[in-house]
C-alpha cells in the first residue's frame, strides 16, 4: 500500500543528493534563505493580524488591502509624525483655537499601528459609554451648522458617516484637495478621529512673558499627531483626494474631559476648512 509512496520519496531524496552534490553553494545558499524566511514568519503573522484588527475601513481588509498597506503605501509614508515646523512656517497666521489649549492629562501617547493606512491606536481604547458619547456630540455638532457642514460617507473610510464643507459654501484649495472632508471618526474601530486643521492650530504659541505657562496645540500637547501619508501626491492621482500636510489623527476620548476638548478640535476643524467663525 505504502510501497508507490515510499518508492517516490527514495527517488526524490536520490535526486536531491546528486543536486547538492553537483551544487553545493546554490543548495546551501537555497536553504539559508529559506531559513531566513521562516525565522520572519511570525513577524509577519503578526502584522496581518494587527491589520485585520483595525475594522472596516477605506482600504480592504483583505489580503489584497494588507498588502497595498503593508508594501505600497509604507513606501509613500513618513516616519516622523510630531514634526511641525512645516506648520510654524507656514504664512496663514489664523487661528480656531484659544492660545492657552490645554495639554492632554496622559502619562504618554497611545501606541499606533504601524500601517500608514489604515491610521488607527493600539492601546487607551474608550469604554462603549464613552463612545456612545463622542458620537453622539459629533453628530449634534453638525446638525448644529446645517449652513456650513454637511454629512455624507467618508471620502478617505468609506465606512462611517462624516462631516463635509456643504456644497453651498466656497471651497479653500484645502477643503477641494481633501474632497472638501472636514473629520470623521473611526466608528468601526478605536474611535480616533480625523480632523483638518488651520496650520497655527497644530503649533505651539503662547506669551514669551509667561514661559512656564506656554499656550500649546494639539500636537505639542499631545492630543494628536500627522498622518504618514500627508502630503503624498500620488494619492491625488490615484484616488482624486489627496492627504493634505494639516490632516491629523486626534486620539480617542475616553472620558467627559477629553471628549469636550476633542469636539473643540472638531469645531476649529469646521471653521478653517468652511473659513466661518460661526460655528455653534
Amino acid at each position: 500500500m505504502f510501497e508507490p509512496v515510499v518508492e517516490g520519496l527514495y527517488q526524490l531524496f536520490g535526486s536531491l543528493t546528486f543536486y547538492v552534490d553537483d551544487h553545493p553553494k546554490a543548495f546551501f545558499s537555497s536553504c539559508a534563505v529559506l531559513i531566513a524566511l521562516l525565522a520572519y514568519i511570525p513577524t509577519i503573522l503578526q502584522d496581518y493580524w494587527t491589520y485585520m484588527d483595525y475594522g472596516e475601513n477605506g482600504v480592504p481588509l483583505t489580503i489584497r488591502g494588507w498588502l497595498l498597506s503593508t508594501v505600497f503605501l509604507r513606501s509613500l509614508s513618513s516616519s516622523d509624525l510630531l514634526s511641525t515646523d512645516m506648520y510654524k512656517r507656514n504664512n496663514d497666521r489664523r487661528t480656531w483655537l484659544d492660545d492657552d489649549w490645554p495639554r492632554k492629562p496622559r502619562e504618554s501617547r497611545p501606541i499606533m499601528g504601524s500601517h500608514p493606512a489604515p491610521q488607527r491606536q493600539l492601546n487607551q481604547i474608550p469604554t462603549e459609554a464613552a463612545k456612545t458619547e463622542l458620537k453622539r456630540q459629533f453628530y449634534a455638532l453638525a446638525k448644529r451648522n446645517p449652513k456650513i457642514v454637511q454629512l455624507k460617507p467618508s471620502f478617505f473610510e468609506k465606512q462611517t458617516e462624516s462631516m463635509f464643507v456643504s456644497d453651498g459654501i466656497p471651497a479653500s484649495q484645502i477643503a477641494e484637495d481633501t474632497m472638501r472632508e472636514i473629520s470623521h471618526i473611526h466608528a468601526t474601530g478605536d474611535h480616533s478621529l480625523h480632523v483638518t486643521l488651520a496650520p497655527q492650530d497644530y503649533t505651539k504659541t503662547g506669551s514669551q512673558a509667561n514661559p512656564d505657562f506656554p499656550g500649546k496645540k494639539v500636537i505639542e500637547s499631545g492630543w494628536g499627531l500627522r498622518h504618514p501619508l500627508d502630503g503624498a501626491k500620488t494619492l491625488k492621482y490615484m484616488l482624486g483626494g489627496m492627504i493634505s500636510q494639516q490632516y491629523l489623527l486626534i486620539y480617542a476620548p475616553r472620558n467627559a474631559e477629553e471628549i469636550e476638548i476633542v469636539i473643540k478640535v472638531v469645531k476649529a476643524a469646521i471653521g478653517y476648512m468652511s473659513e466661518s467663525r460661526e460655528v455653534n
